[in-house]
């Protein structure tokens, strides 16, 4: 799902100038920079590390942790569900290759795959996922889609309203070794985060406006399972 209101990056006060590399600049003889400390530094907790950031300050701050070597890799993988799931703008608070990269430094790779909080055997996924994603025209190929049609249903409709700017539905049949992470726990919302430079169609299908009443009144279609 678009998690975005309109083009550009978007972050909290201060995730702006911690992604653009001020980082010492804001950090230096402040509290978070006893929090980050340094490479030389013992690891924090992301709990600890997050705990007085708004949610949409959130990926400057793991960005900066990540850069200092603050967070082991249990921590990095703890800090990035978190960052992903509570931030209101995920997808746009970096560059599709930036959240690859850390997705892949927490542990994904062509085997793995990041389930919540753990890296699981990616044989465990089905063959191919059906996937959902609302999107404005533009923002169709972001990272984050759903298992839900009612819950794409749901951000279209309240993203169009609030934003101004139509939004449509894709679709997309996602092989298993596109997927980057799974995430359900936080926000409910059966998201599957996808890297779609691996998707052999470049723009995945619109699902048509005629339609969107009888998913929704058929219901979800069973959702795909790890093991």
């Amino acid at each position: 799902m678009d998690r975005s209101l309109n083009d550009g990056r978007h972050f909290g006060p201060y995730g702006q100038e911690l992604f653009e590399d001020h980082v010492s600049q804001l950090l230096e003889g402040g509290g978070l920079m006893r929090r980050l400390g340094n490479a030389h530094a013992p690891r924090v907790g992301w709990a600890d590390l997050s705990a007085r950031i708004g949610r949409n300050d959130k990926p400057g701050v793991l960005f900066a942790a990540v850069i200092t070597g603050a967070l082991s890799d249990r921590e990095l993988r703890r800090g990035l569900e978190d960052t992903w799931t509570t931030c209101e703008w995920p997808g746009r608070a970096a560059d599709h290759e930036v959240w690859v990269q850390l997705f892949e430094l927490a542990g994904v790779d062509e085997d793995h795959y990041l389930h919540e909080t753990e890296v699981r055997d990616r044989a465990r996924l089905p063959g191919t996922v059906q996937l959902f994603r609302a999107a404005a025209e533009g923002h169709q190929t972001g990272l984050s889609w759903t298992t839900s049609f009612e819950r794409a249903h749901w951000f279209a409709t309240r993203l169009g309203a609030i934003g101004g700017r139509h939004h449509e539905i894709y679709e997309a049949t996602v092989q298993r070794e596109a997927v980057l992470a799974s995430f359900h726990k936080t926000r409910s919302e059966h998201e599957y985060v996808i890297d779609t430079g691996r998707l052999d169609r470049v723009i995945p299908d619109i699902v048509e406006p005629a339609v969107w009443e009888h998913l929704l009144e058929e219901g979800d279609r069973p959702r795909p399972t790890d093991q």
